[in-house]
């Protein structure tokens, strides 16, 4: 591989935001009503940190990204707290990647200044690759998890991978809504959900070899007039007998999710709830300094 450009990375944010998407592939599950919900006593939660350093341009024109990668958990507890379940003696997975596009003809690893860097390349584009290996590290995670008692929420959307389990879940928690299963008609009405309240619970066919579906509903985390504060659970069933279980832990994480977040001027709430700003917040112990790795990848690429 012969490095032709290399760019640094400023941001983990999206440069561009697309608009709103409704894909009108959903059915309200019209006899559903919320119920009494109860404070959950625990909660799991799952997440992965990305930290990207720098953007190279190959010799044949393959664009690639260096990244490391931090994925872990926390557990809530009602009359504890958060903490994490990991320390710098039982430490959270940590790998390192460079991403390439699936047409990328090279495997393997890269070292850089001792540093070894695995070429993963599945996906439509760089980051694409390493946003489908994060997944899977996610996954990999969620599973440790799914044999103890405790419900297990995932940040972000719900996949085939992981259906649901009586008592255990997982959940996906889902902050970005900017795409929806709903017409466009039916989310605009979500805006005027109170704190604590959530909507009708949807389904959403999937074809897929194990039949799955996917049932989600959307919650208020504040009061407002508009959708913030508005997030998505969802989750994979294999048989409708597990709907009224899950209609449970939809009416309990209504009425817990509002408790752990705040209306206050502090950059993704309310959305990012307060268990998973401390988890992202105690990964990024674990990443390395973005400027060390910056220095060491651009005197090794140089040459």
């Amino acid at each position: 591989m012969r490095v032709e450009r290399i760019e640094n990375i400023q941001s983990e944010l999206e440069e561009h935001v697309s608009d709103q998407t409704f894909v009108e592939r959903s059915n309200f599950l019209e006899d559903d009503e919320q119920g009494q919900g109860k404070t959950l006593e625990r909660i799991i939660f799952v997440d992965g940190k990305r930290r990207s350093f720098v953007r190279i341009t190959t010799d044949e024109g393959f664009r690639g990204i260096f990244a490391e990668l931090c994925v872990g958990a926390v557990i809530w507890e009602k009359d504890v707290g958060t903490r994490p379940l990991f320390s710098p003696h039982s430490p959270p997975v940590v790998e390192r990647v460079v991403g390439f596009s699936q047409n990328f003809p090279e495997s393997g690893n890269q070292e850089v200044e001792g540093f070894v860097f695995k070429v993963i390349k599945d996906g439509r584009d760089a980051m694409d690759s390493i946003d489908s290996y994060l997944q899977t590290l996610e996954i990999q995670e969620v599973k440790k998890y799914l044999t103890g008692s405790s419900l297990v929420v995932k940040d972000g959307p719900a996949v085939p991978e992981l259906p649901f389990k009586e008592n255990v879940g997982p959940i996906g928690l889902v902050k970005n809504i900017s795409s929806t299963d709903l017409k466009g008609e039916d989310f605009r009405k979500l805006r005027f959900l109170k704190k604590g309240e959530r909507s009708k619970m949807f389904v959403v066919e999937k074809n897929t070899e194990r039949k799955l579906k996917k049932i989600g509903t959307y919650v208020k985390l504040v009061n407002s007039e508009s959708t913030r504060g508005l997030v998505r659970l969802e989750t994979y069933i294999e048989d409708d007998s597990q709907i009224l279980h899950l209609k449970s832990i939809f009416d309990d994480l209504a009425a817990t999710l509002p408790l752990l977040t705040a209306d206050l001027p502090i950059p993704r709430l309310p959305e990012n709830i307060l268990p998973i700003q401390f988890l992202e917040k105690n990964l990024s112990y674990f990443l390395t300094d973005k400027h060390y790795m910056n220095t060491k990848l651009f005197a090794y690429l140089g040459r």
